[in-house]
């Protein structure tokens, strides 16, 4: 057999299952399984290395096994990896420690061990380099894809999870769930000492639920990688109860990324996740800083970002925008982006300074939404025993508050958070553009677009949570770049720009700006009633399984 080309040995390698199929039960059943493929390794030096080419070639790794890798990953098989996944790995607490919020001692640990598992990733990766020949420069991808305590939610096991949860639902069990740690925010100590890495092509992290990383820490990682050229970042940014810690967390975001700037970097994608106030009658908080009330600073900072000259894709999704993202106020230069191809943008109902940029459909009846059932009132069961958990005065955590010496634990009082942060009750009512708000907005991106002289494709979408909503969405696509709203296909011999904003229009200026920018433009304002698709029986089955 070893007489065989190799070629032809891995060709024939490419068609053994890695492991049993799953496909009849639908991906959302899909388990974790045994690979099949070790045994074939052991046939000959040929089949050793196709099915090695393989099996390293995409790996997930948890921080505390970085040193078994580093004994197996030696050699050839350092080429076969392309993909890596890191999970870090932070310090158990018991059952007592369940019912308790993280203690400020917690946080400095956690800290302290996120920093450790991230400087040792990099030290590992920079062995690679300095090993020379071994490693070809910016071929491998690189996954944060988890942080957590092997007690946090589901990490514990599914059936132990499963049992407390029904000790807890039962009164029998005291525990906090994710409420223990969800306003303790892991930051990256020591950064200047992380060694800068050459080998890495893509660099995305993954932490928007669960443990949450600082994004300004984000940033800082990927400053360490010379050579990347995609980057992703899926991040947090709904703190709701400590106005402070957001409104930092978001300035400090916004002060690192115009340092990421770099020759090598194509695409840039930015997740920063917030969930807009179901009750539509709330007031959002403000993300903008008290001192600079009416300067929205991430949205400048990616401005400056989307200007970068080796910059073709940029692409944000759950973020809260202003048109300072498209075109500052009194810009101090002329924005251009000379190389930027597609430009795409999924925004937030709420506005950076804590307004909307909906409004309620005039056409719909005011009481249509009060059927959420809403209590005006919280009744004494809801209230009893109530404590906001850990803060002090400047927003922050407070140790002294949940101290690990007693054995008494916390108390936490879901449903009237929620209300206080507009989780609840529910009132979706807001579908409707606001010209107060919106008409700068599109206007500011019908001015960039004219400075995108390389301009392919760009989105401009909202996911409306009204029930009757078809979203809100304002699409381009140059000529030759097909859209699913095209009418035939295939046959774009010219530019179009879509609008899906049911029954409300952009002012005149909009329109006049946009047919100013690029040159013989369809503008077609379109009903979405028109392209929803049905789905099949099979397409659904696919999707959920058989039940």
């Amino acid at each position: 057999m070893d007489r065989l080309p190799q070629e032809l040995i891995s060709h024939v390698a490419s068609y053994i299952e890695r492991e049993d199929d799953q496909s009849h039960l639908g991906f959302l059943f899909h388990q974790k399984m045994a690979s099949k493929l070790p045994p074939y390794a052991t046939l000959s030096r040929t089949w050793q290395l196709a099915i090695e080419s393989r099996t390293f070639r995409s790996l997930r790794l948890k921080s505390h096994e970085l040193p078994y890798l580093a004994q197996v990953l030696v050699g050839h098989r350092r080429l076969f990896l392309s993909d890596l996944a890191y999970d870090i790995v932070l310090p158990t607490y018991d059952d007592k420690a369940c019912a308790k919020f993280e203690t400020k001692e917690d946080m400095e640990r956690n800290n302290q061990v996120f920093t450790d598992a991230i400087h040792a990733l990099f030290q590992f990766l920079k062995a690679w380099e300095d090993a020379g020949a071994t490693m070809e420069p910016c071929h491998l991808s690189l996954h944060l894809s988890d942080v957590y305590a092997p007690m946090d939610g589901r990490h514990r096991g599914l059936e132990k999870y499963e049992q407390e949860r029904e000790q807890w639902y039962s009164k029998k069990r005291s525990d906090l769930w994710r409420h223990r740690y969800e306003h303790s925010i892991l930051r990256l100590l020591e950064h200047p000492q992380l060694p800068t890495l050459s080998i890495l092509s893509s660099f995305q992290m993954s932490l928007y639920e669960g443990r949450i990383v600082e994004p300004k820490s984000a940033v800082r990682l990927a400053n360490k990688l010379s050579g990347v050229r995609t980057v992703a970042l899926h991040l947090s940014d709904n703190e709701k109860k400590y106005p402070d810690i957001r409104r930092q967390s978001r300035y400090g975001l916004a002060t690192a990324l115009p340092t990421l700037s770099s020759p090598s970097l194509r695409n840039f994608t930015l997740s920063f996740y917030q969930l807009d106030p179901p009750n539509n009658d709330f007031s959002p908080m403000s993300a903008l800083l008290p001192s600079e009330p009416l300067v929205d600073h991430l949205s400048r900072a990616i401005h400056t970002l989307s200007q970068s000259f080796s910059l073709t894709s940029l692409k944000l999704q759950d973020i809260i925008i202003s048109p300072d993202l498209y075109w500052p106020s009194n810009p101090s230069t002329w924005p251009a982006w000379p190389n930027l191809r597609h430009h795409d943008v999924e925004f937030h109902m709420a506005t950076p300074d804590g307004n909307w940029y909906f409004i309620r459909d005039p056409s719909q009846p005011i009481d249509d939404d009060e059927s959420a059932n809403d209590e005006e009132g919280i009744d004494d069961d809801e209230s009893a025993g109530d404590t906001d958990g850990p803060n002090d005065i400047e927003g922050e955590p407070d140790s002294d508050a949940s101290s690990s010496s007693s054995w008494r634990p916390d108390t936490f009082n879901e449903r009237q958070e929620d209300r206080q942060v507009g989780n609840s009750p529910g009132r979706e009512f807001r579908s409707f553009p606001s010209d107060t708000y919106m008409n700068p907005l599109v206007l500011a991106i019908a001015r960039a677009a004219a400075q995108m002289p390389k301009l392919e494709t760009l989105s401009l979408t909202s996911s409306i949570r009204h029930p009757d909503s078809d979203g809100f969405d304002i699409l381009f696509h140059a000529p030759t770049h097909a859209s699913s709203f095209d009418s035939e296909p295939g046959n774009a011999v010219e530019a179009r720009l879509y609008w899906n904003v049911g029954s409300w229009r952009p002012q005149k200026e909009v329109l006049e700006a946009w047919h100013e920018a690029k040159d013989a433009l369809q503008i077609k304002f379109i009903d979405m009633k028109d392209f929803r698709p049905n789905f099949s029986s099979s397409e659904l089955q696919g999707l959920y399984g058989n039940e």
